[in-house]
């Protein structure tokens, strides 16, 4: 590991463990934690993607997932909100030419200005599925008229400017943008609908866009729907990878516990603590064994994609980053169950993080791509068949 990449993780780190004195409270009012986003401002890693000539970190990919790993380990909610900030930037500058002037200042302003993005992705209409949007832009002379519903708006209590995906009607072939909002533009409305079962520090909340007026500037290139190319895959890399780390980070934090908590507790028919039980043993090597392999997966991923990324190409690529976060949050989700297992009804005691990180880890496996819509992706690339193809089964 680098010097430099050493440092970047330990920030993380020592950022987790101040979140960390505060995750369960939060959790428990389904309170938005602002002071732990000031503190990713103040050190940086807000802007932990973007280049330090713009006043950010710097991260690579795998900086990055490292970094997420280590930071879920305080708060897996602030990990997975300050994740739909910074994915979508590392996959910008990553496609970026230089080229354009607003770049330069689009990157100032997340680095130096300290702004944060955040999204209009996911859709009532679409699940758990991103391509094509039901959100539609209208172009209207030098201006786009949009309107929909986004859900899982993550930060959105923060959020500067909302990045948000839309389907340009009339375009042929179809296509879909990006459009870049900001805060206060009038017919963005926040609804305050989170209340969730985990991850419930998020602030979450629905966005609904009503007749939003943004100039033509305001859109990002358009992309086709249907084919899979390369800002397709460049985008789920960030995304997917993050996500397994983050889920992965959880399932870590709850290891730790276990750790801890079996060093220490003595029932009184036992004359040694409860981790010299094979029973206990045996489900912490099952653990253990499921995080090992999710990380050897997405860190061996990461690292691949961040020496040649055109080798990740079309719906072959796409399948080799959503493998990596279908392994792993999976992986994390049966890795704590087991962890359950191990503490038993303490795990249902609020004043254990236990009952919290089960909660927590069961979002994972709901984040684009779904699980039904990863196994057809991955099991399709394997077989050879397009997703294209039709009929579809």
């Amino acid at each position: 590991m680098s010097h430099r990449r050493e440092e970047l993780v330990a920030l993380a780190k020592e950022l987790a463990s101040d979140f960390a004195t505060r995750a369960a409270e939060h959790d428990r009012n389904n309170s938005f934690p602002f002071e732990n986003i000031a503190r990713l401002k103040e050190t940086g890693y807000s802007a932990l993607v973007i280049p330090e000539a713009n006043g950010g970190l710097g991260a690579d990919l795998e900086d990055y997932v490292l970094c997420q790993e280590q930071l879920a380990q305080g708060c897996g909610a602030t990990a997975i909100a300050i994740n739909m900030h910074l994915f979508g930037l590392g996959s910008m500058i990553e496609l970026s030419t230089g080229q354009r002037p607003e770049e330069k200042l689009f990157w100032d302003a997340i680095g130096r200005g300290k702004q944060i993005i955040g999204g209009g992705i996911s859709e009532p209409e679409t699940g758990g599925d991103w391509g094509f949007f039901a959100t539609k832009a209208r172009k209207e002379g030098d201006s786009y008229i949009l309107n929909g519903r986004k859900t899982f708006t993550s930060l959105s209590p923060v959020i500067d400017l909302f990045m948000v995906m839309a389907t340009i009607e009339d375009s042929d072939p179809p296509c879909s943008s990006t459009f870049i909002i900001p805060k206060g533009t009038p017919g963005l409305d926040l609804i305050e609908t989170w209340d969730a079962m985990g991850m419930r520090a998020t602030a979450s909340h629905d966005l609904v866009i009503k007749d939003v007026m943004v100039p033509s500037m305001a859109k990002t290139e358009s992309r086709p729907i249907g084919p899979i190319e390369g800002a397709a895959v460049s985008l789920f890399a960030w995304f997917t990878l993050s996500v397994a780390a983050v889920y992965t980070g959880v399932g870590i934090a709850a290891f730790n516990f276990v750790k801890e908590f079996t060093g220490r507790f003595k029932p009184l028919a036992l004359p040694r603590p409860i981790k010299y039980l094979p029973g206990i043993q045996f489900a912490a090597a099952d653990a253990e064994a499921l995080l090992a392999q999710s990380r050897a997966l997405y860190l061996t991923t990461a690292r691949d994609y961040v020496a040649n990324p055109k080798s990740f190409k079309g719906e072959a690529g796409l399948a080799r980053v959503v493998l990596a976060k279908y392994v792993a949050t999976n992986n994390a989700v049966r890795a704590v169950d087991q962890m359950m297992e191990i503490v038993g009804a303490h795990g249902y005691l609020k004043k254990f993080p236990m009952e919290r990180y089960f909660r927590d880890v069961r979002a994972g496996v709901n984040h684009p791509l779904s699980n039904a819509r990863a196994r057809e992706l991955i099991g399709k690339s394997a077989l050879g068949i397009s997703l294209g193809e039709l009929p579809r089964w």
